[in-house]
């Protein structure tokens, strides 16, 4: 009896030990998991839905819908040629786009006619995401253009394509799921950011490269070399042929205030919040939160190729956007701006949006 007991207590023992040992195991996995988890949530080529690189991608992938706002004056789809279309009485059968601009001539040939552009229906209208959908009607037409809202000014990047195959990473921190990727495609890419939601982050697996409109292939290497790659060529873009409008026109128009102030990987817009700026056409400029009024200047004009907002304040509040900064893109109510420091290459973004 006394030997069963012994050996019973000496098995207790071992299996103690062995469900320690594998409590252990489990600690220590679990622990390595959660740090790979951190690790991946916090990566610094992490993008998400938001990113502005995501809205970029988008841009250049999306199916375009500018180029025959002509016809349809709206950049929410595009019709699918070919359309016969009547304007001002006229029949312009519009086989390519090469007819939008007899479309324009029509247009601007007189002044006391009313511009409108009515199809021969039944049409197809083609969406960014590359969804196509046939309209029998005018008012079915009427009723896909009221629930596309209005335009935010942005639209299609035309001038740069991306080389497939692209390979993308993704992390789902609901699941704690990683998954990879691999895009052929514009309409893969397009639709794979556009169904992207808040639970998920992904990374681009570089090298990425790209094709301009003059056949030059560039090669990226990082989320902050392909954002400015593209940036850099948005001026080259042509989205709807309907002429310049200027900086310094629009940004006299109305008070603006700053929407997005990233230092670097730094976001500081709050350190702007309050503030009102009004730009006038001699060139001063006002700045003012509370009952601060800060005097400054500002100036456009080209430098080597590229438009620049130079902008310049009294005092140190507003020091950090004392610069010449280069004009991303702007349109009635947002002016989107970029600085590349000089010292370190860290690349500064500014927003102004008009209230």
């Amino acid at each position: 009896m006394l030997k069963f007991v012994l050996e019973l207590s000496y098995t207790i023992y071992k299996m103690k030990n062995f469900t320690l040992v594998l409590m252990l195991v489990f600690f220590f996995g679990f622990f390595s998991c959660q740090k790979d988890t951190v690790s991946q949530a916090q990566s610094p080529q992490n993008l998400t839905k938001n990113s502005a690189l995501t809205t970029l991608m988008g841009r250049v992938s999306q199916s375009p819908t500018s180029k025959d706002n002509v016809l349809d004056g709206t950049s929410c789809f595009a019709v699918v040629l070919p359309v016969s279309v009547t304007v001002n009485s006229n029949i312009v059968n519009v086989i390519d786009h090469n007819q939008y601009e007899t479309v324009r001539e029509i247009k601007n040939e007189y002044s006391n006619d009313d511009d409108i552009v009515y199809f021969s229906f039944p049409i197809r209208l083609k969406f960014p995401n590359f969804q196509e959908i046939e309209v029998a009607n005018q008012q079915a037409y009427n009723t896909v253009v009221a629930n596309c809202g209005a335009d935010n000014g942005f639209n299609e990047i035309v001038c740069i394509d991306f080389n497939y195959p692209i390979v993308i990473n993704t992390y789902n921190s609901d699941t704690q799921t990683p998954n990879t990727i691999t895009i052929s495609n514009n309409s893969q890419l397009y639709n794979f950011l556009d169904g992207l939601t808040s639970n998920v982050v992904y990374n681009i697996v570089y090298p990425l490269s790209m094709t301009k409109s003059n056949a030059d292939t560039v090669v990226f290497n990082s989320n902050a070399e392909l954002q400015a790659g593209i940036e850099n060529v948005i001026d080259d873009c042509d989205d709807d042929g309907s002429g310049d409008v200027l900086l310094s026109e629009v940004i006299v128009t109305g008070t603006w205030k700053i929407s997005n102030f990233t230092d670097g990987n730094e976001d500081e817009t709050y350190e702007y919040n309050g503030y009102v700026f009004t730009f006038s056409a001699n060139g001063t400029s006002i700045a003012v939160r509370n009952a601060t009024i800060i005097n400054g200047n500002w100036a456009s004009y080209i430098d080597d190729g590229y438009a620049k907002l130079q902008l310049s304040f009294l005092g140190d509040a507003l020091e950090e956007i004392e610069d010449d900064w280069r004009v991303i893109e702007f349109n009635d109510s947002t002016i989107k701006l970029r600085h590349v420091s000089g010292g370190n290459g860290d690349i500064s973004y500014l927003t102004f949006q008009k209230i």
